[in-house]
Parts: structure tokens; C-alpha cells; sequence
């Protein structure tokens, strides 16, 4: 009897474990979105950095300027997009964007409710830009995606 519950015990131990650190194993999708119609066809980091940060006046390769639509300020979408892809903490991007719209420079985006109003504002502009994390497959079939990063596993 004893020799049939210490393996059970050993088996069911391993799959908790492995329910365990699974997450830490995983990913996080982030990817950049435009409009079906926008001729952009790719952004790299450097790009997408820019338009985030009111730096990017016209589209790369066109005389069209970016509407950049940001997630609610709150939400963890909103904190891991500035966070892994903008590289840059929120106290600094507020500090940030307070300078550059005081010295007339830039552009904050626009603010959406969540990532199904990012979706509606882009479909409904050509050249409107924003982000989504971890996005199912009906929202990305709306959108173009002109630029992708994963998240390190945490």
C-alpha cells in the first residue's frame, strides 16, 4: 500500500509545482496597431518610441502625422507597455510629458476606456496608432499590427 501512495503523492506534488511556476514561464504578447488602410507597413522600437512620446510628427515614408491613442492610465496594460516597450517608468513619463507639452513640443495621445475603444478609435481613423496586451484574435483581426514584443517571462 505504502508503495502506491508515495508515487501518487510524488506525481500530484510535480503537477502542483509545475501549476506553480507556469506563469513565470510565460509571455505576454505586446503588439503595436494601426488601421487597416495606413500604409505603414512596420515601426521599429525607435518608432514606436517616438510616437508614444509626441516625437514622431509624420508616419516614416509619408506626409501623414500618427494619432497615438494610449490605454487608460491606471490599467496594467497601460504600465507594462511604458514599462517593456517605451522603457521608461510612469513618474518619469509624467514628468516627461508635463516639460514637453509645456515647451509646446509634443502631443500626449489620446486617452480610450479599453483595449475594444484602442480598437474602435484606429478602425475609425487611418492614421491612428495604440497598443494592445495580450489581444484574442478578433480584436488583431481589425487591426494591422506594425510592430510585436513579447514580454520577458517574469
Amino acid at each position: 500500500m505504502r508503495n502506491l501512495i508515495i508515487p501518487a503523492l510524488t506525481k500530484h506534488l510535480l503537477l502542483l509545482a509545475l501549476l506553480w511556476w507556469l506563469p513565470a514561464w510565460t509571455s505576454a504578447d505586446i503588439v503595436v496597431v494601426t488601421n487597416l488602410e495606413n500604409p505603414v507597413a512596420s515601426l521599429s522600437t525607435k518608432e514606436v518610441r517616438k510616437v508614444f512620446l509626441g516625437r514622431l510628427h509624420l508616419y516614416p515614408g509619408t506626409e501623414h502625422e500618427p494619432l497615438a491613442i494610449d490605454q487608460p492610465q491606471g490599467s496594467d496594460a497601460y504600465r507594462e507597455f511604458y514599462d517593456v516597450v517605451i522603457g521608461i517608468s510612469l513618474p518619469k513619463l509624467k514628468r516627461y510629458r508635463a516639460y514637453y507639452l509645456f515647451s509646446g513640443k509634443g502631443k500626449v495621445p489620446y486617452m480610450a476606456d479599453s483595449q475594444q475603444a484602442v480598437v474602435d478609435s484606429i478602425q475609425r481613423s487611418t492614421f491612428a496608432i495604440g497598443y494592445l496586451v495580450q489581444p484574442d484574435k478578433e480584436l488583431l483581426s481589425k487591426v494591422k499590427v506594425v510592430y510585436r514584443q513579447s514580454t520577458p517571462p517574469q
